[in-house]
């Protein structure tokens, strides 16, 4: 049909430039029958056209939400990236393998602290990772997760052994707490891995216009957090020269290339995002806390930031303040005391280790 078409401009452009013109059919009733067939159908046609278009925009979140997957079913993802962020570490980034997706904006789940299970295919055992933060740039279907590869965690070595393309089998999203609307502080304790779900708070509190969120990251080793320094925290005194000469490397490497590590990188990015209305400061404060460089997380190093957020006598609103412990089991028996079993269900516990010490009227404890 189109060449066609074609042929006829050609034949059409040579005569005018020849000079002669084409003349026109003489009218006839059958040319003009076809005319009024022609216009008989567009009132019809465009009747139908206004209908579709409603229709099809009515239809689209059902078209959609059939393509997601139950909470407590398992579907297939497709392992695109292994991004390492320390020698133990490692960013995982997955993408739906076909078309059934997990429910990732789930409303229910608005301002809950979400994780996946993954399947350990061969132990038909399965274990939750908390989700990390979507950001700039990520696709909307892509989910990530900090996964540390524990010496006897059978999940977490599967899925270290994973390479690019593997595919894996996760089901979720999975609310582990809800945080209230108007959250005015959060103190975070973080050991370790422990940051995915302060990562999370951050996210949630940087989208309010009030709420300050302090976060306290325990590593032990500074290629976890390279690049990060302290708000608050000075560095130690009595550090070693190597110490000192190695902070000052990192130091003038993250001013002049910028070369953070990820989840550092993700932190600064919280901050940038949580700014005040004025600019000067953010809501989002972070201090970092590295055992080989002998700084360690201490009781009066929390006690200090928690009087410092003490609310005011004339608003002490429950439900407004919290802290918030989270990492291995040992850091989170250390400072709040074991979470315990009833009823087949993990449940909070009662508040035990060195925040039992503490004077906590204002606050409440939550383990992750």
């Amino acid at each position: 049909m189109s060449r066609a078409r074609f042929s006829q401009c050609t034949r059409l452009h040579e005569e005018a430039s020849s000079g002669k013109t084409t003349p026109k059919p003489p009218p006839n009733d059958e040319h003009n029958g076809q005319q009024r067939k022609k216009s008989s159908f567009t009132l019809p046609a465009l009747a139908l056209f206004a209908i579709a278009i409603p229709l099809g925009w009515y239809l689209i979140p059902f078209c959609y939400q059939s393509n997601l997957a139950s909470r407590h079913e398992f579907v297939k993802y497709t392992l695109i990236a292994k991004d390492p962020v320390s020698s133990t570490s490692s960013i995982f980034t997955l993408q739906p393998s076909c078309s059934v997706a997990l429910d990732l904006y789930d409303p229910t789940l608005e301002r809950a602290l979400t994780s996946v299970e993954f399947k350990q295919p061969q132990l038909q055992i399965a274990r939750s990772y908390t989700l990390l933060p979507q950001q700039w740039g990520q696709h909307e279907d892509e989910i990530r997760f900090l996964i540390r590869r524990e010496e006897k965690g059978e999940v977490s070595n599967f899925l270290h052994r994973l390479a690019a393309g593997a595919e894996v089998e996760v089901r979720g999203v999975k609310g582990e707490y809800t945080l209230p609307k108007g959250v005015r502080n959060v103190v975070f304790l973080a050991g370790g891995t422990g940051i995915a779900p302060a990562l999370q708070v951050c996210d949630l509190v940087a989208e309010q216009e009030e709420g300050r969120v302090h976060v306290m990251w325990a590593s032990r080793r500074r290629e976890e957090c390279m690049g990060g320094r302290s708000d608050t925290v000075k560095e130690k005194k009595g550090a070693s020269w190597f110490s000192w000469v190695r902070r000052a490397e990192e130091k003038q490497i993250v001013e002049n290339d910028e070369d953070r590590g990820v989840l550092v990188g993700m932190l600064q990015a919280l901050k940038r995002e949580a700014k005040r209305a004025d600019g000067q400061e953010s809501r989002v404060v972070v201090d970092y806390y590295v055992d080989e460089e002998g700084l360690f997380l201490k009781p009066e190093d929390v006690n200090n930031v928690l009087k410092r957020l003490q609310p005011t006598h004339e608003d002490k609103t429950p439900g407004k303040n919290f802290l918030i412990v989270s990492g291995p089991e040992g850091f989170v028996n250390y400072w709040a005391g074991s979470k315990q079993w009833m009823n087949g269900r993990e449940v909070q516990g009662p508040l035990r280790g060195l925040l039992a010490t503490f004077d906590l009227d204002d606050w409440m404890v939550l383990k992750l």
